[in-house]
């Protein structure tokens, strides 16, 4: 849905929508696109790993378990 013309601002681009209005960076709707996408399992590969386990405790309810460090 579109905000009202009284609250888009010509000059700024949103790459998600296409349009003016406000930065891709602050666009609502990408943000619940990807979140949507990583609850489903996708883009997994593009978090870190405390990302992973705060998913994983947001989605299930339960923390993933520890990754043990590597000895160097």
């Amino acid at each position: 849905m579109k905000a009202p013309d009284s609250f888009r601002n010509p000059g700024l681009w949103c790459d998600f929508h296409r349009d003016q209005g406000h930065r891709t960076e602050d666009c609502v709707a990408l943000r619940i696109e990807v979140n949507e996408l990583l609850k489903k399992g996708h883009l997994r590969e593009f978090l870190s790993v405390k990302a992973k386990s705060h998913l994983c405790k947001e989605v299930t309810g339960k923390p993933t378990e520890a990754v043990p460090a590597s000895p160097r």
